[in-house]
Order: C-alpha cells, then structure tokens, then sequence
C-alpha cells in the first residue's frame, strides 16, 4: 500500500510498522509528537484519538502535520490532517485493522475501550492526506 506523495520505498515500513509519530502544530507555533497506532487505506492513514486530546485540538485549528514511520526519526512526510465523521464503517475497519496488528492488547483490552468512546462520540477518526495527493 503506498501511501500517496510519499517515497514508494518507504512501502514496506509502512506495512511492518507498528505506530506512526505524528507531530502536530497549535496557532502558535508550538509542535509535539506523538506515537499513534493506525491503519492506512486508499492513499491515506487513518487513527483514533479523544476528541478533547491535544493532537485532536491542534489539528482542528491548524491540520497541520508531519508522519515519521515506525520511529520519532524515521522517514517521514509532510500531510493535512482532519476529523473524519459519520463513518461507522470506517470505525468498524479501523478497529479490525487494530486486532490484527496488535492481536493480543486491542481484543482484549483496548478494543471495547476505542469502540466505546467512538459510539459515545469521546473520541473521533483522524484522517492523514500525505502533502501533493
């Protein structure tokens, strides 16, 4: 799956990568990184957060972001980030791709925890577009 206006060879880390480091930027200028679990579809990546997060907030207000693959210093990408809403289908893939790429922690733990805080609307889809897609 090679992920639009990035290097195709980066392809086969972004298929054995556990987590992405996003960085995002506030209205000020601040930046933070954080590592997130994901999954990537048509060109895009796509995680859950809180919707009161900090990563959630600063990319309402700017969209701004930068991917590093597999570690906070690998490669990397300049992309727009946005809310993705009403898309229970989405959410339902997005969590099946989490039991697969963490079998043991999202069945039995985490997994109820994302669905629950998605259905009550605590938490939103994140959507990546990779700069010049």
């Amino acid at each position: 799956m090679v992920v639009c206006g990035m290097d195709p060879a980066h392809d086969a880390l972004l298929k054995s990568a556990k987590r992405i480091y996003v960085t995002t930027w506030g209205p000020s200028g601040k930046s933070g990184t954080v590592p997130v679990w994901f999954m990537a579809k048509d060109g895009r990546l796509y995680f859950t957060t809180l919707r009161e997060s900090l990563k959630a907030r600063r990319i309402r207000a700017t969209g701004r972001v930068r991917v590093h693959l597999g570690s906070p210093d690998g490669p990397g990408f300049a992309g727009r980030a946005a809310e993705v809403s009403d898309r229970p289908d989405l959410e339902h893939e997005i969590l099946q791709t989490y039991c697969r790429k963490y079998p043991i922690l999202v069945p039995l733990f985490m997994g109820r925890r994302i669905r629950r805080r998605l259905q009550r609307k605590e938490s939103v889809v994140i959507q990546i577009t990779p700069e010049g897609s």
